[in-house]
């Protein structure tokens, strides 16, 4: 079994060129409807804001001139690096296809199913109401669940390029790291650290801080298939 590989920066590439075109086709089809779908709503005002114009203005100027028009779509189309969400379900699809084969099995899971709270605790959001657990009590919440062969927890993050908030995205993991190093070091669950990025010193840092537990792992997307394969495909036991 060959695991599957995804070109992660790439696609992201590939999505900022359609963001950028979905703007400007909705600009010469004169559809605000459409444009205001696509767009960065604060950048937006922020841009009329720095060129003390109006949206009026800046419209009928688009329409006038195309190579304007393309100019201004590309500076508020949506970001394609703040849509981290659909990388992270990409990465939990193209892993289940594999898994599933060696009977494990990924379940993409939503922003507020399940989290880790701050003593261990792996709750719902209907725990969270119940018992009145505040948010701030909690790490991030779990973006794939494992089950199967194997049971645990994915954390899945795609992050490409320097910058404060892949800072954050760092820390976060190693938020969750250190906790379920304190609570669940010797729990059965395991949970998995998803991780595409061009970001290798930060990466392997946290890797390493971590080797020493067993049912903490990290991986991008294409080893995870690669420990799944050599360690749970019946043909390679």
């Amino acid at each position: 079994m060959i695991p599957l590989k995804i070109d992660f920066k790439n696609i992201r590439k590939n999505r900022q060129k359609i963001n950028n075109t979905n703007v400007y086709n909705s600009i010469l089809f004169d559809n605000k409807d459409d444009f205001f779908k696509y767009i960065n709503q604060k950048e937006l005002d922020r841009l009329l804001q720095e060129l003390d114009t109006t949206f009026d203005d800046i419209w009928n100027k688009c329409l006038d001139d195309h190579l304007f028009a393309k100019l201004f779509s590309r500076n508020i189309s949506i970001c394609a690096s703040r849509q981290g969400t659909n990388d992270e379900k990409e990465q939990l699809k193209t892993c289940n296809i594999t898994t599933s084969k060696c009977g494990i099995f990924i379940e993409n899971l939503t922003k507020t199913a399940t989290r880790l709270t701050k003593d261990g605790n792996i709750i719902s959001k209907k725990d969270m109401k119940k018992y009145n657990i505040a948010k701030d009590n909690c790490l991030k919440s779990f973006d794939g669940k494992i089950t199967g062969k194997i049971n645990g927890y994915i954390s899945a993050k795609v992050a490409f390029g320097n910058g404060g908030h892949q800072d954050n995205v760092f820390e976060e993991l190693d938020n969750m790291a250190d906790c379920w190093s304190k609570y669940k070091k010797d729990d059965n669950n395991i949970l998995v650290f998803l991780i595409d990025t061009d970001l290798e010193n930060k990466f392997n840092c946290l890797k390493k801080k971590y080797e020493n537990y067993d049912n903490i792992k990290f991986f991008d997307h294409y080893s995870f298939q690669e420990y799944i394969i050599n360690n749970y495909d019946d043909d390679n036991i």
